[in-house]
């Protein structure tokens, strides 16, 4: 990407350095643009459903940079003629239910004909240029929260081997389609630092770079992270795909103690989708926090660690029991 050419600007607040969400534009002294995108492949096979779950997704990295969503613009590519065109209008249906959730105004779109589906949106948002939570801004010193379990690429998994039973594939896809922005409107009220959604990169994968960036070293208990029902156990027969890529992508930088249980490092790499917003915050507000966020209904909200000064060549980041 550094051999990209670039046009430099000082109203690109936020641009693709640190890794952060979405990019961050300044249209003026009090407000600034979020952009971000994206798309994946089809993970359910009820088309409404899959509608809400990339819906909720793609919104999510600007409720990460603590912006407020206003447009969206779908983007879907899929085979024509051999998807009946009453799933097509389901698809964007249940996408079209979660902008109007969220308050935003879908602008339109591109199709494409092509062998694979994979449907997404582009959304933009609006924040004042001096508030937007990078992942640069956490704190030593803060306490680590994350809103949502993990375990979506098990589940995933388990699901095209028919091997999730109806009640946790309801907790699984109720859990995707439900929207960051309830947690990032209480968030709104606290002094966080750095944010961001656990989503490709896995919880270990999008905790790199808020320790990279901001200089400091990220610590997680193992046995604090919240988990999908069923897991670590389901992993026993069921693993999600595509988890190398994010191993190698922490694995210079992750020091592991002892007697960890490796399934529990598996699931803290793999790539969530619409996972939960994972952020940092002063301590003396942490158990407020908690409680207004389990009472607007992310339950699943749980602290999971906490933030260190980096001591000299320590490794960034650091599971514990």
């Amino acid at each position: 990407m550094s051999k990209l050419p670039r046009f430099e600007t000082p109203d690109l607040l936020v641009g693709m350095e640190t890794m952060d969400d979405a990019g961050v534009y300044r249209l003026s002294p009090d407000q600034a643009l979020v952009q971000t995108v994206d798309f994946f492949y089809p993970i359910v096979n009820d088309p409404g459903s899959f509608g809400r779950i990339v819906a909720a997704n793609s919104l999510s990295d600007i409720w990460a940079m603590g912006g407020r969503a206003i447009t969206a613009m779908n983007h879907l590519a899929y085979p024509a003629g051999q998807i009946p065109a009453e799933a097509i209008e389901a698809l964007l249906s249940g996408g079209s239910e979660k902008l109007a959730e969220a308050g935003v105004a879908l602008m339109g779109g591109h199709t494409l004909e092509q062998t694979e589906m994979v449907y997404g949106m582009s959304v933009t948002g609006l924040i004042h240029p001096d508030r937007a939570t990078r992942n640069a801004s956490v704190r030593p010193g803060q306490i680590l929260v994350l809103t949502k379990p993990l375990g979506t690429g098990i589940y995933c998994n388990a699901y095209r081997q028919e091997g999730l039973s109806p009640d946790l594939y309801r907790v699984w896809v109720e859990g995707m389609e439900r929207l960051n922005m309830y947690a990032a409107q209480i968030l709104e009220d606290y002094d966080t630092g750095g944010m961001t959604d656990v989503t490709g990169f896995g919880l270990l994968g999008h905790a790199l770079p808020m320790a990279r960036y901001s200089g400091s070293r990220m610590v997680l208990s193992a046995s604090s992270v919240p988990l999908l029902p069923g897991l670590p156990g389901l992993m026993d027969e069921y693993n999600p795909k595509g988890v190398c890529k994010c191993r190698q992508f922490v694995a210079d930088h992750l020091e592991v103690a002892e007697g960890i249980d490796s399934r529990l490092v598996t699931l803290f790499s793999e790539s969530q989708t619409s996972g939960g917003l994972l952020f940092s915050v002063d301590p003396a507000q942490a158990d407020d926090v908690l409680k207004r966020l389990h009472e607007e209904g992310d339950t699943a909200s749980t602290i999971v660690g906490h933030v260190e000064e980096r001591q000299g060549d320590e490794p960034l980041l650091r599971v514990d029991p």
